[in-house]
């Protein structure tokens, strides 16, 4: 484990507490979190080795805890289809990308959103850190490499559009993947982001209803993610990377199947948010300069 001493995205120096892991599993990367003080970003405090965090997204994350590849294709397939797509293609309006555009995306799981995108006319490629995830992919037909940041496997300036969906938050240097992705575009060409929130409504409650109880607020997200960041992080890190335009959106996905008493609870706090503009996820789209 190793103690992070500056905040990444600021440099600040003083975090203040904000959650912990209530129990450990073999998927337990990091035990607790803090928050920076000066930008709010969340930072997992302390926070496993590279070597770990490396052997781990490269021989368990797939092996245990995401280890249905058909299952995973289609849930997010369908997912991406009505929920990431339609709101990737509002934010990224304003520069809409080529026909035929090429795109590459870093971190690409079991392909799925390679997949969405392939069915809209999209030229695509991908990478992961994983064997097993690439091998699935091929299995598909995707064009599919082992890789990841730095160094992902392919030429400079020489896509459309190069996209990383719910990775950035398992890394140690968000800022290299950020860097990564504008440098793999052209000029004009798109970046894309989508991440976890560090704010909703319904994990705003759920922080309440643990201090109302004299407990230690829950480990915000998944225990394997490094940080959890802002709309404003994400602009920050795309525009230092070299984005002269960066939109963000939020957006909470809803199950296909709910039951009425999730619907209702999980509903009401969906509407607030709309409300907010907030939501369980962020996505940020952000055009090279």
């Amino acid at each position: 484990m190793r103690k992070v001493e500056r905040c990444p995205l600021c440099g600040g120096t003083r975090f203040g507490p904000y959650g912990a892991c209530t129990r450990t599993e073999r998927t337990t990367l990091h035990f607790a979190q803090v928050r920076c003080r000066q930008c709010h970003l969340l930072i997992s405090q302390p926070q496993a080795s590279s070597e770990e965090m490396e052997c781990y997204y490269r021989e368990v994350y797939y092996q245990t805890v995401w280890t249905d590849p058909d299952a995973i294709w289609a849930e997010n397939g369908a997912a991406y289809r009505t929920c990431e797509l339609p709101l990737l293609q509002r934010l990224w309006a304003d520069w809409p990308p080529p026909a035929g555009a090429k795109a590459a995306e870093i971190g690409c799981g079991y392909g799925a959103f390679l997949g969405v995108l392939s069915e809209e006319g999209w030229r695509v490629q991908g990478c992961d850190p994983s064997p097993r995830s690439v091998e699935e992919c091929r299995k598909r037909g995707l064009d599919v490499q082992v890789g990841m940041v730095p160094g992902a496997p392919f030429e400079a300036a020489s896509f459309d559009l190069a996209a990383s969906l719910h990775v950035i938050e398992h890394l140690a240097d968000p800022q290299a993947l950020a860097n990564e992705l504008v440098s793999l575009v052209r000029p004009g060409g798109l970046v894309v982001v989508i991440t976890d929130s560090r704010w909703y409504s319904q994990a705003g409650w759920s922080r309440l209803q643990a201090r109302l109880r004299g407990k230690t607020p829950p480990f915000h997200t998944s225990t394997d993610h490094t940080f959890v960041f802002g709309a404003k992080h994400l602009r920050q890190m795309l525009t230092k990377a070299g984005c002269d335009a960066v939109h963000v959106g939020a957006f909470h996905r809803q199950p296909p199947r709910e039951s009425l008493h999730w619907r209702l609870f999980k509903g009401t706090f969906r509407t607030l948010d709309r409300w907010l503009g907030q939501g369980e996820y962020l996505a940020a789209v952000g055009r090279r300069g």
